[in-house]
């Protein structure tokens, strides 16, 4: 292949020769430049016009940063030519064909995932204190401002969302439907940005749901009574005073059954009963969740009251029924004669039982 009439016969390259610092003869009178005779940059000029006289107006001005030589061990040409295109890189030349293959390789593309994945939290924490930096300048940030506000900037973001739609329309896909995902997330930040100062998506939710409350008060009133109910039965649960209060509550209502007069204990008094057991079983000594346990049952003429009250758990409350607390007890392989004396020691009749003793 002879360029311009002046590619020699025996295959050598101009370039090589160039490289080698040999020379090229009378071509437009010039010559190679030595290394190191010229200033800076000329022996990049002066490769240049050597160049361009061989090759004519084939080569264009490459400037600082590219420029023409060798073939690479790969043998990439420049447009058909056997010359390769290289690239400046931190003062050295590389070929720009082989940096593009070895970026799409799947090993560099691997291990430049990796690495992203091992530094992400790093490489975003730097993103926003550049980004917070860039604000705090007042130049950078009105440079920033009028950046964004270009002409060219505005019709490259309109290209772009033209591609999108383009793309979500071939998938039969849609912005503004129930598909993608993105679509969703782009209608629910328009949703918030329209709908005042960044409220929350529970707050969101929330007014939407008194809307449809005040178009149907009946869906309302049913929320409401579902709502007292499990909000009930969640402070039954959480709550030891309140389990107390309505289990003394339901002794009373059976003393009133029988016909007996009620009398009302204080739950703080209960819990001081508790308390002098440990809060434990005054049976079997178990802890855990304690009921109202009465000495003397009710149904056997026992009282309401505190001196007639110890801490059950639920089997040894079961268990008792309406026997004789001492004859039931004894028969029981937890039985324990420190735990009787305490029971007896707490034990004691009623204050109107008391005071007729007394008077008798």
């Amino acid at each position: 292949m002879i360029l311009n009439g002046k590619w020699p016969v025996d295959g050598d390259s101009v370039v090589t020769r160039i490289d080698k610092g040999g020379s090229w003869g009378d071509v437009g009178n010039l010559a190679w430049a030595p290394r190191g005779s010229q200033v800076a940059g000329g022996r990049d000029r002066n490769r240049l016009q050597i160049l361009q006289a061989v090759f004519g107006d084939d080569v264009p001005d490459l400037g600082d940063k590219l420029r023409l030589a060798s073939l690479c061990k790969r043998g990439h040409q420049w447009n058909n030519y056997p010359v390769t295109l290289q690239a400046k890189r931190v003062d050295v030349w590389r070929c720009m064909d082989c940096q593009k293959e070895n970026h799409a390789s799947p090993t560099t593309i691997a291990t430049r995932q990796a690495w992203y994945e091992k530094n992400k939290e790093k490489l975003r924490r730097d993103a926003k204190e550049r980004a917070a930096t860039r604000r705090a300048n007042p130049v950078l940030a009105e440079a920033d401002r009028l950046k964004q506000l270009t002409p060219e900037r505005a019709e490259k973001r309109k290209i772009y969302k033209e591609k999108i739609r383009q793309s979500f329309k071939e998938q039969g896909l849609t912005t503004r439907g129930t598909e993608p995902v993105k679509g969703l997330e782009q209608a629910l930040q328009c949703a918030i940005r329209r709908a005042g100062r960044f409220p929350s998506v529970a707050r969101l939710a929330m007014n939407e749901q008194r809307r449809y409350w005040r178009s149907n008060p009946e869906a309302k009133a049913e929320h409401d009574s579902q709502w007292a109910r499990v909000s009930w039965w969640l402070e039954y649960q959480t709550k030891p005073d309140l389990r107390l209060y309505h289990r003394e509550k339901a002794k009373r209502r059976k003393m009133q059954d029988r016909g007996q007069t009620p009398v009302q204990i204080p739950v703080s008094a209960i819990r001081q009963r508790f308390n002098e057991f440990g809060n434990c079983c005054a049976y079997c000594g178990k802890g855990g969740d304690m009921e109202i346990e009465h000495v003397h049952a009710i149904s056997k003429g026992g009282a309401h009251d505190i001196g007639n009250i110890v801490s059950a758990c639920s089997r040894c409350n079961t268990s008792k029924r309406a026997n004789d607390m001492e004859t039931w007890y004894r028969s029981q392989p937890f039985f324990s004669e420190l735990r009787l004396h305490r029971i007896r020691r707490v034990i004691r009749p009623p204050e109107g039982q008391q005071l007729a003793l007394a008077l008798a």
